[in-house]
Formats: structure tokens, sequence, C-alpha cells
């Protein structure tokens, strides 16, 4: 017999199997680990299929050995053929990068150990989770829109009590979010598995989780590429994050997406979980499947434009003033929001202000005054207007907390300091950039926006405080807190009509070689093949900060089979995402 093998380990696209005599000794089926020599070594592999064709007269090498420990199943194979074609990657490098392998001394994964910690809600909380884990009972898939990692274990450590035979896989976005949550979920002991780990690590996690009917694997994206087609139920958690997406490295997988391909091939519950509904996921749900809290921060928007000149500072309007003020004489934290990157313009015309364009986003006028202003100004602007109380920012470049009243924050505070599972002082949250996403070119201004705007305001509504909310589009920002799904379905419309996801499927080629002028002539060639495919669009081409030529493409969702063939017959010196505007 000859066994046809994916060898784990990167292959150009267009390389699939090599052949393999299998001794008799050795009982191998499609799905198999086997060891297998390969040059001048020896390394694992996937069988692909077995056939009983004699060698063409070319020497096969033999297999060497096969895994009794593991093995994917025919559908859990079949996944993986499948996605490297949307990524267009060939198998063995797919499977090769997100695959543990057998190690060479087999050990048992040590017990974890994990002191729990108490996770409570208020009970005018509690009533809704109890109603959000009872609708989950009766859903195959929902998104709920939930203010924090704390509300989500909540509703997690509900569905599980209510079902504990589920095999359940809860994706989050970060290691530090896993870290979190681990020990909240009473009375479970998750597996964890993040991509931090060893080899031998990661194959023992997988190793044991596959041989569970019922329990938990807690982990990053790495998690759901550990397949597992039995799992029954998967949690994505802050479902609309980007870390859910591997882009800076081959295999460009989403997790977002695939959680849905979980869904199509092994039936899995699908349930996402994130602060505000995202046009990009939203889709998928009908008016049945899409959940709210039921309980929501209490906001004050600030029209800036309406404000301006009774203010005593020109960077912050009198009601902002005035919640700072009040929370101050409270003896509580302040936490202003300030995200604006680089410079910035006055219209003259109707004093809005925006990002430097060519002209007033707002009247269209040009008679414009530049300025800048950072979280430094502000940080400077408040200990003038606050000589008694201590200030501090915290981004990127200051990383450190520090012992403050009112702390000038950027989302780098969210990401890496907040825990919503802990009590803290804030009596105020304020965002002074709210209308940042606006000006910006992406084509997912309104979707950041609403993310943006309400994991702020849900962090206020857990301390139990005021949000406030400054904006040049107070209509616009109306809408977004009173009807985030309403914004999010007029989102949906918009991008239909403009051709962007979920309605088209958009990718990014770059290509790997600095010779400038051999670039162009490759990329404008197969720009010129793929602008005859039917309603096919195709942007002019670019150059990245690193020199190398690049372009995007986009086809309608039921046309991607056919950019994908034209793909799949390019070298690697293509480097592909199929996916590239998500």
């Amino acid at each position: 017999m000859i066994a046809e093998v994916y060898p784990l380990l990167r292959l150009p696209r267009a390389k699939r199997v090599f052949d393999y005599l299998v001794p008799s000794k050795l009982k191998v089926q499609r799905g198999s680990f086997v060891r297998i020599p390969y040059r001048d070594q020896e390394l694992w592999g996937i069988v692909k299929a077995v056939k009983d064709k004699p060698p063409r007269g070319i020497e096969l090498k033999t297999l060497i050995n096969v895994s009794d420990r593991i093995a994917l199943r025919e559908e859990e194979l079949s996944f993986f053929e499948r996605l490297s074609v949307e990524l267009v990657q060939a198998p063995a490098s797919l499977m090769y990068a997100v695959l543990p392998t057998p190690p060479a001394r087999p050990s048992q994964l040590p017990r974890a150990n994990i002191s729990w910690l108490t996770l409570t809600l208020a009970r005018s909380e509690a009533e809704h989770v109890v109603r959000i884990v009872h609708t989950l009972a009766s859903r195959g898939q929902a998104f709920i829109q939930t203010p924090d990692l704390r509300r989500a274990s909540a509703i997690i450590l509900g569905y599980l009590q209510k079902q504990p035979d589920q095999k359940v896989l809860i994706l989050a976005p970060t290691v530090r979010d896993v870290q979190l949550i681990k020990s909240r979920l009473t009375g479970f002991t998750p597996l964890i598995l993040t991509g931090e780990e060893t080899d031998k690590e990661r194959f023992e996690t997988w190793e044991t989780f596959r041989r569970q009917t019922e329990g938990i694997l807690l982990g990053t994206r790495t998690a759901l590429m550990a397949i597992d087609s039995s799992i029954t139920t998967i949690f994505l958690l802050r479902s609309g994050d980007i870390n859910h997406k591997s882009r800076d490295r081959n295999p460009r997988y989403d997790a977002r997406e695939l959680v849905f391909e979980h869904r199509t091939h092994f039936g899995s519950n699908v349930f996402c979980l994130d602060v505000a509904p995202q046009p990009s996921t939203l889709w998928r749900f009908n008016e049945t499947e899409r959940l709210n809290w039921g309980m929501y921060p209490n906001t004050q928007i600030v029209n800036v434009s309406q404000e301006r000149g009774a203010s005593p500072s020109e960077l912050l309007s009198h009601s902002s003033l005035q919640a700072i003020g009040t929370a101050l004489e409270n003896h509580k934290q302040v936490v202003c929001v300030y995200n604006k990157k680089g410079n910035w313009m006055e219209c003259l015309r109707c004093q809005s202000r925006s990002l430097q364009a060519a002209h007033c986003p707002n009247c269209g006028g040009t008679n414009l005054k530049t300025f800048s202003h950072n979280n430094q100004d502000i940080a400077r602007e408040l200990t003038r207007l606050y000589p008694e109380h201590a200030v501090a920012v915290i981004d990127k470049e200051h990383p450190e907390i520090v012992p403050t009243d009112i702390l000038v924050v950027t989302t780098f505070y969210y990401e890496a300091h907040v825990d919503p599972f802990r009590k803290n002082d804030i009596g105020l949250v304020l965002h002074l950039t709210a209308d940042a996403p606006l000006y910006g070119s992406g084509a997912g201004a309104t979707e950041e926006l609403l993310r943006d705007v309400w994991q702020w305001a849900w962090l206020a509504f857990g301390a139990r405080a005021p949000f406030v909310v400054e904006t040049m589009s107070e209509d616009l920002l109306r809408e977004v807190i009173d009807h985030p799904f309403d914004v999010a379905h007029g989102e949906l419309k918009a991008r239909e009509r403009y051709h962007l996801p979920p309605f088209y499927r958009w990718a990014r080629v770059v290509y790997k070689d600095e010779e400038t002028r051999r670039a162009n002539v490759a990329m404008t060639t197969l720009c010129d093949h793929i602008s005859q495919l039917p309603d096919a669009i195709v942007h002019p081409l670019e150059t990245t900060k690193q020199g190398l030529v690049t372009f995007d493409c986009g086809v309608p969702l039921e046309k991607i089979g056919s950019l994908l063939q034209i793909f799949t017959a390019l070298p690697d010196r293509y480097i592909i995402d199929t996916n590239a505007l998500n």
C-alpha cells in the first residue's frame, strides 16, 4: 500500500502530498499521524489517503511509524483542506503552523491547580443573566451585547451550570483576557491553550481535551485551531476584537470567521459576546438571535459646537468640567479618554474640529486653522484647572499605573490595565475623542466608533459612574448610544452599496521582491487577470513602507472561488491575505 502524506513543514502553496510505502506491520488511514523520512530528517506527517497503486518505477521511502495517541477525524482533515484553499496555503503548511505534534516521550498533562475567585453581580443584573442563559439554551447561535469579561463570564458560568454535559470552547482575543477569566468559572477547571505553551504542552492539552466527552478549553485563536469536531458550544468573547485574527504571518486566519465554519461543518453552537454589535458579524444573526444586556450606562452627550465659548478651557467643554468637578468633590477618580493621533484642524466657518484634511468634513469649508493637541496637552490643561489634584498619563509610552485623581488614557489603558473583576474608584469616564474614527480613511469607521464608545461607556457602567462623551456629531452619537443595533444594521446597508465586507470579499496582495520594475510588471499582469473576473474591483498599485508593491482587490462573495483559483497558481513570493478588510 501507498500513503499520500502531508508532511508537517512549510511548503510552497503549490506543493500538496508525498507518497510513502506503508510497511505491512503498520495500520494507517486517512488522518493518521505518521513519522516519515523527509530528505535528511525525520518529521511528522498526516495521511491524506491510502491507495493500492504500486510505485510507477519510482523508489519510494517507507513510513517509519504511526502514532497511536492521536489522529484527525475525516471531518477535521476535510476542514483543514477546505481552509487551506480559503487561505491560499498548502494544507501541509497550514497544519504545520497550527497543530502540535506528538512528543518523543509520552506524558500526562499535569492537572491544573486553579484557585477559584468569587464571581458576583448585583441582583439587578443577575436577572438579566438568567434571561440570557435561558434564551441561549434554545438557540444554536446568538450575539449578546455584554458590558465586559465579568458579565460574559457570568453568562458562560450560568450556561455551564444549566448544561454541565457540554464540551465548550471559550475564545478570548488576548492572553491577558484568558488569565482574567480562568479562575472565575467557579466549579469548572478549564484547560488552557494560548500559543505561549511549548509544543509538548500544546499537544498534551489538545490530546486531553479531545479524549473528554465534556469540559472546557479556554484560550486564544490558537485553541480554535487545535481542532476538535466534538465541541458542542463555542463562546467568542470580545467578538469584534482585531486580535482574533492572525494578521502578521501566515496562515492569516480569522477566528471570527472560522467559528462559523466550525458551526457549519461540525454543528457547534456559536455565541458571540461583545461590548457593541459589529456589522462584520451581526449579519449572521436574525432578530431573535440578537440579545442585549438589559441595563445601560448613565450617559451624557456633549455637543462641543454648542458649548464653544462657554468654557474657561479651549480643550474641555463646560459640561465636562462640571462633571470632573463633581467626581473630584466626591473623592472619586476621573478617567479622561484621549486617543487623537496626528494634526487636527478647526474650520473657521463652522468651528468644527476634525483630523487634518483638504476641507471641513462638516460644512465643506476650506478656511481652516491647523493645530495639534495630544494627551500631554490635556494633562497639562487639567493640571492648570485642578492644581490641587494629581494628573497622570497612561499610554504605551507611559504604561505604569500611579495613584492619581485624574487619568488621561488611551485605549492602551483599557487593554492593559482595566480589570472588570476588581472594584475601582472611578467616579467619571470622560471621552474626549469619540469622533476620531469618523475622520479616518478606513472602511470600518462606524464599526470602530460603536466599539470604542461602548467599551468606555461600559467601563463607567461597571463602576456605577456617569459616562460623558464630547462630540461634534451629536445625532450620530445619540443613535450609537440609544440604538446600537440599528446603527450596525444601517452600516451593513451602506457596506452593501459600497461593495464592502461581508458582501464583497477583499484580498490584499504584496509582491516580495525589492526590484521595483520586476514587481510592477508582475503585479500589473496579475491585476489585469483579476480584472477579467465578473464584478471584480481592483485598486491601483501602491508601495508599502518597506518598499514592496501591493494592491487590494475584491469580488462578490459568491465569486470568491474564481479569485482563489488565480491565487492558488501563484508562487510564494506573492503574499496574500484573503480577508484583508476584516
